[in-house]
């Protein structure tokens, strides 16, 4: 196997010898089996093609963290790392550690109760005002209001008292609020080009201690699927992460992207992916990654010379960052993915070949999922002009 480029004495080390680089990728195994997908799975979902990535996220994760709460993040303290919890996203690797089921009831009330709180205000307000009249000429705004208290404090009151409690739980008892599940799930591992998968067992239910299995295999023998599925309101589809040479499904579209009735987020993130991993490249343009951009020697080495502004995000106002939002947001929905070939398939001869494969054998149709000719893939990443 060849090394990245910047593996080595370049950079001291710092990168491990597996670490991904488009460029250095091994001859895979041939892939005998699929078996994270039946015939029936294969029809609702499909492979998505390695290479040609854009410098693209999904524009809800991308807004997850904006410049106000970065700012807000270097004047707290750091609960999580007091509480224990194994989670990281910096430059070495986006680790996914879920906090205690308390950590997470509090949220979800925080969140819920905010949000069905607003709704049932303004839905409260327009009942109010419209049964003053619709009860008759004799009803007065005091009597209206003792008539339709009930149904007030159902939309209203319930919703406001569990954002009210989350609150004030998390105020008064910050350090009970927060506490450290059971440990780490999933992680991405930049520095060192690896995919670890944690699997926590009970031989009894409930009883006895848990048996803690970590898998772990190159970024390079992943491939990044949407499964699609059909939800209440339409399709919804989701972005897997599966092992191609085991029954192993990693759902970091969970976690950092949720489902969507689109699968181009699934195509965005698919790409964010495989722009964090790559070594021979920066790190992708994350506001919540850019406290530890001059820590990662690639990306030190690129904001160095591009003249970067090292708060670009920190310092940013809330208009600007809202233009760069819809900016993010008009990409994904012109993202390439459907159009490229894959280039994974050079390296390895997958057990179901796809157009995509085949194109990038130099043969088979050079129609893309929508029909549409396709380019060529796009060579290193955009270049951004600090100055």
């Amino acid at each position: 196997m060849d090394k990245p480029a910047n593996v080595g004495d370049e950079f001291g080390g710092y990168y491990g010898t597996a670490a991904y680089s488009p460029n250095s990728i091994p001859e895979q195994p041939v892939q005998n089996r699929d078996f994270n997908h039946s015939k029936l799975g294969r029809s609702a979902g499909f492979r998505l093609p390695w290479g040609g990535a854009q410098d693209v996220m999904p524009s809800n994760l991308f807004a997850r963290w904006r410049p106000k709460d970065l700012r807000r993040m270097e004047k707290r303290e750091d609960l999580l790392a007091e509480a224990g919890d194994q989670g990281q996203l910096d430059q070495e690797s986006i680790c996914y550690a879920p906090l205690a089921f308390r950590s997470k009831l509090i949220h979800v009330f925080e969140v819920y109760g905010k949000g069905f709180f607003c709704v049932g205000l303004a839905v409260s307000i327009f009942m109010y005002v419209t049964g003053v009249f619709e009860l008759g000429p004799n009803t007065t705004w005091r009597s209206a209001f003792f008539e339709l208290w009930p149904l007030f404090f159902v939309l209203a009151g319930v919703p406001g008292l569990m954002w009210l409690s989350s609150t004030l739980v998390f105020t008064l008892f910050p350090r009970w609020s927060v506490k450290a599940g059971r440990g780490p799930e999933w992680e991405l591992d930049r520095r060192k080009g690896m995919v670890r998968v944690w699997r926590y067992r009970r031989r009894i239910p409930f009883i006895g201690r848990r048996t803690i299995t970590v898998f772990e295999a190159p970024f390079y023998e992943f491939d990044g699927f949407v499964a699609g599925g059909v939800a209440r309101y339409g399709a919804r589809f989701d972005f897997v992460l599966c092992h191609r040479y085991s029954k192993l499904k990693v759902h970091i579209g969970d976690s950092l992207l949720g489902w969507h009735h689109n699968p181009r987020p699934c195509y965005a993130l698919w790409d964010f992916l495989q722009n964090y991993m790559d070594v021979s490249c920066a790190l992708p343009e994350f506001p919540v990654l850019e406290p530890h951009r001059h820590k990662d020697p690639v990306t030190a080495e690129h904001d160095r010379k591009s003249g970067r502004p090292e708060r670009y995000w920190r310092d940013m106002d809330d208009k600007t960052f809202k233009q760069k939002e819809d900016e993010m947001l008009s990409r994904v929905l012109s993202i390439d993915t459907e159009q490229r070939p894959n280039l994974m398939a050079k390296k390895v001869r997958y057990a179901h070949m796809t157009p995509e494969d085949m194109l990038a054998y130099g043969r088979g149709s050079r129609q893309g999922r929508n029909g549409a000719r396709a380019p060529r893939p796009s060579v290193g990443h955009a270049q951004r002009d600090w100055k």
